[in-house]
Parts: C-alpha cells; structure tokens; sequence
C-alpha cells in the first residue's frame, strides 16, 4: 500500500551513476493564473493549491470586479470600450477581435 504523502505526487523513474534505477515522487507546481485575452499574469490571485485556495473567501481568492480573475485590467477596460460603442451603435459586433466576442455575448446586465 502507497502511503498517503506519495499517493497523490508523480512518479519518475531516474538512473543513478550507480545504475541503480530511483523512484522519484514530485509535486506539480501551481500555475499563476492568466488573462484569457492578453496572456499576462493576474493580479490579486492566490498561487496556492486548490485545497488551500478553496478554504479561503470567495472575496480573498480573487478580485471582486466584474471578470476578476479572468481578464486582466488593460483588458477588462478595453472590453469596455467595445462594449460601449456596440451599445451606442459606432460598431458592429462583428467588427471588434474574435478573443473578446465570447465575453461581450455573455455579458448580461
């Protein structure tokens, strides 16, 4: 039976200089999380486990705007934009980029 510490970690097998063959148990590391638009790293997001992030408050695991923890501010404020001049009639939705389309159809007020 694997005990409980190296049950959730990977297993790598390495050769020693020795030629002995080594079972090597590792962690994955957490990611930062990341703007779908631009790809930037998220400001005001936990880089902790789940298990850890999950016991905090809704309001301590990420901003408490409107797309917080998924769009970072330059494009939150861009998406605004589009949003404003779709709404005022100066632009189509088909004439704003394809990455922020997704976040202007579901955006419901």
């Amino acid at each position: 039976m694997v005990d409980r510490q190296t049950r959730v970690k990977k297993k790598k097998f390495r050769k020693t200089p020795g030629s002995n063959t080594v079972t090597q148990y590792t962690r994955e590391k957490n990611t930062k999380a990341k703007c779908n638009i631009t790809g930037k790293q998220l400001a005001g997001t936990a880089n902790q486990s789940k298990a850890i992030v999950n016991k905090l408050a809704k309001t301590k695991r990420r901003p408490s705007v409107k797309f917080g923890g998924v769009l970072s501010s330059p494009a939150r404020k861009q998406l605004w934009e589009y949003k404003s001049l779709i709404e005022i009639g100066k632009i189509k939705l088909e004439d704003i980029p394809i990455k922020f389309k997704k976040f202007i159809k579901g955006d419901k007020e």
